[in-house]
């Protein structure tokens, strides 16, 4: 009799957790759309016109890194107002440094701000196609995952339409 009931219990609960869970996927939203050709043609266009501006940082980082090597060889010898002109030649080269560094930031920031503002009411509708198409009960945020069958991962495919959509 107690063998019996543990059967029954058995079977109900392999019959139930299915129905529970249902039909799952996990997808990783901003890596479907950072990998869409949309977002590589922006990035490579962003990075091809700030190319003058990353130079600019590189120089200035290489003048810095001069200008601390020359402090630290000559100081001992230096008077206090070469050591006073160096200083503002160091600080007028970080501050023009962080100003710029700020500026590309920004810029990248605006780039990709207008670029997710049309991908991203594209990928809600992707997403609802691909739900509807593989009959998912449950699309989940990869990262809030622990653990997930590679096989249930449908961020490709949101990538592959989005690519396919235009």
């Amino acid at each position: 009799m107690r063998l019996a009931s543990y059967l029954i219990a058995g079977l109900l609960t392999s019959f139930a957790m299915p129905a529970l869970a249902g039909n799952v996927a996990v997808a990783d939203s901003q890596a479907a759309i950072m990998a869409t050709e949309t977002a590589k043609k922006t990035f490579e266009k962003l990075n091809n016109d700030m190319k003058p501006q990353r130079d600019r940082l590189e120089q200035l980082r290489k003048d810095i890194a001069a200008i601390e090597e020359k402090f630290q060889k000559n100081a001992s010898v230096m008077s206090d107002k070469d050591k006073r002109d160096l200083q503002k030649q160091a600080e007028s080269k970080l501050n023009e440094f962080k100003n710029l560094a700020d500026a590309v930031q920004k810029r990248a920031n605006e780039v990709q701000q207008e670029m997710l503002k049309t991908l991203i009411p594209k990928t809600e509708v992707v997403v609802e196609e691909i739900r509807k198409a593989g009959n998912y009960d449950i699309i989940i945020e990869k990262k809030n995952v622990i653990f997930a069958d590679p096989a249930v991962d449908i961020t490709k495919k949101i990538t592959e339409k989005l690519n396919a959509a235009k």
